[in-house]
């Protein structure tokens, strides 16, 4: 905005006069400005969030709070976090003032008075981007044993595709009461008996429209084999897509014949989605990669004017560009059909050298050598199947004079299968010269072999590391050390210490202490997050199940060196569970501060009944007993016990009388017991409790004691899905 401003000389002595000018200025404003364009409704979220307005423009729904200005004593608006229309499937309101939007990939609560009016305008929004959408988005997970249909995930988007594209020499059909059907016979009018054609990154295949609902169209590029090439996808166009994901003329012409494509699709459908767990010992070699993709090994030499032994000397030297050199190349591995990429990988391979100890660093640091490498990976996509090439070139038959070569460039293969994945041509390949290395007795390197595999694994399910590692990783890696102690607290001032690898990520730490909790079903796991916490516990984010530790980490050093790792549940849809000793302290620590707080209870209009005195005083007695006290509470303890709202409708004394009453039946439990004693009874009187979503207004986060304390247990009553902070 302001370099139009200057462009046009504008200020307040000169005011906008052309039309141009005061379009550019609203298009620039719409979508420079977050919240500039948007309606804002007054809503609150889960505890610690801080939200307190949500709003709605063309473009999505954000989260706001209200922050003291930089530069001014006003207050400011500050986004926690978007999400676009492409994220969000439906929107409901389960009761009087509650929103639950349903994401792609989670659910969102939010408390508004006005939320009918919320809800009626995101239903506009959706609904108009809708209109003439090519995209679907999947609502259950289709897994089909038929590699000819579509295999996809709740959330993802899939783009429709008319039935013509498919590839040539193929026939698609279904069976219909023991009948084949085929779609040529159908006729174009109908639904095709309720199935559509589509293809998520380039993968097609048929699918039931019964999974999927219409979506906006996505906000983000699609991926090279997914452009539109300008016409139906014939063969040329397929080659075309292949070539600009691979950027190599050999494959476009490998992918223009059709054995070649059959295998290739083959491979796709089955390394798509999954992760290949033993190739076969006589296919996907690295020497067979680089006889279909290499350059051609007779035009680098004088244009091959002998022609003795033709494949044998051919063979021979494809081997050779596969083994180490001591002197930098002059051109690329790969054939491109771009020749000024040549430079780059040039540039590339001498970072690998000097990485390796082969060839002098000068003033640069092995951080500035593997920064410079990784920056060209992640700036030219199209170069990642080269850099592993190169690196595995490097270590294959070392002859260097530097005793640590190989090693290091080994750790090096380690870092880069971190951070970039590589193309679906070079995976298959790929993946069997890791499993090659691991499975032969007499080779070295076998352990991180397995783990440059488990690394690129990750990076496959998860995208790659996004920080670059610090100067303390980089030397641990170096001197052959895996992983690192990372402290995780959970309620209560539990600890736990994890080794976390290169590759973990948050759903690796949420599995392993849910494990340790006795917990194994998935639908038990996604109910817990862990939280980067900063400023002594003024700054809480949640994690993404995808979000890397050691990239997080090194994100929150930059911001406090005192950052910690919360591991909290947030969803309380799976009943309690009461046998595991771990997992009772966990959430018995992590409800007792809301219950003290007053959230689980109903506020007596007068009196509190009978009933509810006998059970207030009996979950106090509980808490005495789960502190292994032997002798009984004072009136300022029972005070500690009882919920304000509770405690003030009666004397002192009186109450500390009930809880000694109850003490008597009590004494005899373990600390244990009376935790999950305290639980299950918190549970049984869940139909009881007060909303969340009811309180006038919500506590702060405590700075101190249980920095999160936790959400509603039991009858699916939840404090409302967490949102996620801008990071």
């Amino acid at each position: 905005m302001k370099s139009i401003f200057v462009q046009n000389k504008l200020d307040s002595l000169h005011p906008v006069v052309n039309e141009s000018i005061k379009r550019a200025v609203v298009s620039e404003a719409r979508e420079g400005w977050e919240v500039y364009f948007s309606r804002l409704f007054p809503a609150t979220g889960s505890v610690g969030t801080g939200v307190q307005i949500l709003a709605v423009s063309h473009v999505g729904i954000k989260l706001l709070r209200l922050v003291k200005g930089s530069w001014s004593s006003g207050e400011q608006l500050r986004v926690l976090r978007s999400y676009s229309y492409t994220d969000i499937l439906f929107v409901t309101i389960p009761s009087m003032n509650m929103l639950e939007f349903n994401l792609a990939s989670e659910k969102l609560i939010l408390f508004s008075a006005r939320a009918p009016q919320v809800k009626s305008m995101v239903d506009d929004f959706i609904l108009e981007l809708k209109k003439d959408s090519d995209y679907v988005v999947a609502v259950r997970n289709c897994l089909p044993d038929d590699p000819n249909l579509l295999s996809f995930h709740k959330g993802d988007i899939i783009h429709l595709q008319s039935s013509e594209w498919s590839e040539r020499g193929y026939t698609y059909g279904y069976v219909v009461r023991k009948k084949v059907i085929y779609l040529e016979d159908l006729k174009r009018g109908t639904q095709d008996f309720g199935w559509k054609f589509g293809a998520i990154h380039g993968k097609p295949g048929r699918f039931p429209m019964d999974l999927v609902q219409p979506v906006a169209a996505p906000d983000f590029l699609q991926l090279p084999s997914e452009l539109d090439i300008g016409g139906p996808r014939d063969q040329s166009g397929r080659a075309a897509a292949v070539a600009v994901a691979v950027a190599s003329s050999t494959v476009a012409q490998e992918f223009g014949r059709k054995t070649e494509a059959s295998i290739a699709r083959d491979i796709s459908r089955e390394f798509g989605k999954d992760i290949p767990a033993l190739l076969p010992s006589h296919q996907y070699t690295m020497l067979e990669f680089a006889q279909k993709y290499f350059r051609d090994p007779q035009r680098r030499s004088m244009d091959s004017f002998r022609q003795k032994s033709k494949k044998g000397r051919e063979s021979r030297e494809v081997s050779n560009m596969l083994k180490f050199s001591k002197t930098p190349i002059q051109e690329s591995l790969i054939e491109f059909s771009n020749s000024s990429l040549n430079k780059i990988t040039t540039e590339m391979f001498l970072a690998v050298m000097k990485f390796m100890g082969d060839f002098p660093m000068k003033a640069q640091t092995e951080l500035d050598v593997l920064r410079s490498f990784l920056k060209l990976c992640r700036d030219h996509e199209v170069l990642r199947d080269e850099a592993y090439c190169q690196v595995i070139k490097q270590i294959t038959d070392n002859t260097s004079t530097k005793p640590d070569s190989c090693q290091r460039g080994w750790r090096l293969l380690h870092i880069l299968a971190a951070y970039h994945k590589c193309s679906d041509v070079l995976k298959p390949y790929l993946f069997r010269f890791f499993q090659d290395v691991c499975r032969s007795p007499g080779l070295h390197f076998q352990g991180i072999a397995k783990a440059c595999e488990q690394n690129l694994q990750k990076t496959f399910q998860f995208g790659g590391r996004s920080e670059l590692p610090s100067n303390m990783e980089l030397r641990a890696i170096l001197a052959g050390r895996s992983s690192k102690r990372q402290l995780f607290l959970l309620p209560g001032g539990l600890e736990r210490h994890l080794k976390i690898k290169t590759c973990t990520v948050a759903l690796d730490v949420v599995s392993e202490i849910c494990i340790e909790m006795g917990l194994t079903r998935a639908e038990a796991i996604s109910e817990y997050v862990i939280f980067a916490v900063t400023n002594q516990g003024q700054n809480v984010c949640p994690l993404s199940r995808q979000n890397y530790i050691l990239d997080v980490a090194s994100e929150m050093e930059q911001v406090d060196s005192g950052y910690t790792f919360w591991y909290r549940r947030i969803l309380w849809t799976q009943p309690l569970k009461f046998e595991n000793e771990l997992y009772v302290t966990m959430h018995y620590s992590q409800v007792l501060p809301d219950y003290l707080k007053g959230l689980f209870n109903t506020l007596p209009t007068e009196q509190p009944s009978e009933q509810q005195r006998q059970q207030v005083s009996k979950l106090a007695a509980l808490q005495h007993r789960a502190k292994d006290s032997v002798y009984l509470p004072s009136v300022r303890e029972a005070q500690e016990y009882i919920p304000p709202q509770f405690y003030r409708t009666l004397k002192g004394q009186a109450w500390l009388n009930l809880v000694i009453q109850h003490m008597q039946q009590i004494q005899a439990l373990s600390p244990h017991q009376a935790r999950a004693q305290f639980l299950e009874l918190q549970q049984q009187h869940c139909a009881h409790t007060l909303h969340p979503g009811c309180q006038p207004e919500w506590p702060p986060l405590p700075q101190q004691g249980d920095p999160w304390p936790g959400a509603v247990p039991g009858c699916g009553c939840t404090r409302g899905e967490l949102t996620m902070c801008p990071r």
